[in-house]
């Protein structure tokens, strides 16, 4: 019989344990679907509601010559697109049609921000051409891309770059290519721009003149001396320091020149009063 009491007190006290772990498990099991409902909810929120809601935020960087409102319907976002409805190929396609963007990248920041980032398009030589009756800049690129007629800083930017001769133009219109053989020729104006702008500077005029089978001939006219430079089809840094250092060292024997010729590897020149050739 005491037996059996004693065991009827443990079954008793096992039971009063359950109800207390019962008790304590109820409210926790309440806070663990609430905070599974909570979780759910922001998940849903930021997964399903947030990246179709109106952006936040577009970022536009680079901008320069072309107005935001331009960069936006060309990229077709407005007020009510959002990041599941930008396509960012689209709108990079849509934007490197403009003449004066030279890249472009649009990068999408989940949930709710755009970033466009925009490098235009820099200048590494100009022209004249005659549109309407009138005679207006344009200028190039280094692709060899007319990006620009005019503007409001076109005849300073006219002055500070060379001016390309030599070269029929039709239909001026931006956007215009000029002929794949010259992009040596403005790849290595893009390389004197960034490495050396202080030898390009010296340029006034670069006269192209067309031979057969695409090739080409350069004649070079300096800023601060009325002599014409014949230097073949290329014009790098070393070409150039060598026309200076030379032009000095003639100039200061007091010749007044009228040609230098370098195309065949050996300098000549001419003299302005007799034009005889000179080696």
């Amino acid at each position: 019989m005491e037996y059996n009491a004693a065991m009827n007190e443990e079954i008793l006290d096992a039971a009063d344990g359950e109800k207390e772990d019962f008790k304590f498990e109820k409210p926790l099991r309440r806070i663990l679907i609430a905070c599974s409902i909570i979780l759910a909810g922001e998940l849903m929120w930021l997964f399903v509601v947030s990246p179709c809601m109106p952006l936040n935020a577009v970022d536009i960087r680079g901008l320069d010559g072309i107005t935001r409102m331009t960069i936006l319907e060309r990229a077709g976002i407005d007020s009510r697109s959002s990041f599941m409805s930008v396509n960012a190929a689209a709108a990079e396609a849509a934007l490197s049609s403009i003449p004066l963007i030279g890249a472009v990248e649009v990068i999408k920041h989940f949930p709710d921000t755009i970033e466009i980032i925009i490098t235009n398009r820099v200048p590494v030589a100009a022209a004249a051409v005659d549109i309407d009756s009138r005679t207006l800049p344009v200028f190039f690129d280094k692709n060899g891309v007319l990006f620009q007629i005019g503007g409001r800083d076109g005849r300073a930017l006219y002055d500070a770059l060379p001016i390309l001769s030599g070269l029929a133009f039709e239909n001026v219109t931006t956007g215009l290519r000029l002929p794949e053989f010259l992009l040596p020729l403005f790849g290595e104006m893009e390389t004197l721009r960034v490495n050396t702008p202080e030898l390009l500077s010296t340029i006034s005029e670069i006269h192209i003149s067309k031979k057969k089978y695409d090739a080409y001939e350069l004649t070079v006219y300096p800023v601060y001396n009325p002599v014409k430079i014949h230097i073949g089809q290329h014009i790098n840094e070393d070409n150039l320091r060598y026309m200076l250092l030379l032009l000095d060292v003639l100039n200061e024997k007091g010749m007044a020149l009228g040609e230098l010729d370098f195309r065949t590897g050996t300098a000549s020149y001419k003299v302005r009063e007799t034009l005889d050739g000179q080696e």
